[in-house]
C-alpha cells in the first residue's frame, strides 16, 4: 500500500499529454506562400527565430528573419512567435505559439500552439519542427486540438471543432 501512493502520482505524471492546436482560416491556402518573414522576439534568447526560418526553408519556402521594421516588401506573410520556458534545472521550452499574419492586410491566417508538460522534455528544436509542420498541414477552416501520442494519449485521438 506504501508503494502505491507513489506509483500512482508517477502515473499522474506521466498521464499529462501535450497538446497542439491548429487553425488555418478558411480559405487560405498556405501551400501558395513563397516568402514569409519571421519577427524576432527582443526577449528570445534561445534563438527561435533562427531555428522556425530554417524550418520555413525545409518546406521550401522563402524566409528570413529580424525586427518587423525591416520586413522586405516581397515578403507575402509574417510569422511571430510567443515561447515559455521552465528555468527549474535547465532551460526548456514548455509552450510555443506562432500566428501567422498576411503581410498586406495584416489578418491572421493561421496559428499553432504546442504544449509540452516539464516531465517529457523534447530539444526546442523537436518543438519548433512539430508546430511548423503542424501549422502548414493543418486543413483550413478548422480548430484541431490534437493530444499528442504518449501514455495517456495512446491512440492518438482528436476531435474538431
Amino acid at each position: 500500500m506504501k508503494l502505491a501512493v507513489p506509483l500512482l502520482a508517477l502515473a499522474g505524471l506521466l498521464a499529462a499529454c501535450s497538446t497542439l492546436n491548429t487553425q488555418v482560416e478558411s480559405k487560405t491556402d498556405l501551400s501558395q506562400l513563397k516568402h514569409v518573414y519571421v519577427q524576432s522576439s527582443l526577449n528570445d534568447n534561445h534563438g527561435l527565430d533562427a531555428m522556425i526560418v530554417r524550418e520555413l526553408k525545409a518546406r521550401g519556402i522563402q524566409a528570413e528573419s529580424g525586427p518587423l521594421t525591416l520586413m522586405p516588401d516581397s515578403a507575402t506573410a509574417y510569422l511571430t512567435y510567443q515561447d515559455q520556458w521552465d528555468w527549474d534545472f535547465k532551460d526548456y521550452l514548455i509552450s510555443l505559439g506562432l500566428i501567422l499574419r498576411d503581410a498586406r492586410t495584416d489578418q491572421i491566417m493561421a496559428s499553432a500552439v504546442y504544449f509540452r508538460p516539464t516531465a517529457f522534455l523534447k530539444p526546442s528544436s523537436a518543438m519548433v519542427h512539430i508546430t511548423v509542420t503542424a501549422l502548414f498541414t493543418q486543413k483550413p477552416g478548422a480548430l484541431r486540438t490534437t493530444p499528442e501520442p504518449g501514455p495517456a494519449a495512446a491512440g492518438g485521438a482528436h476531435r474538431e471543432r
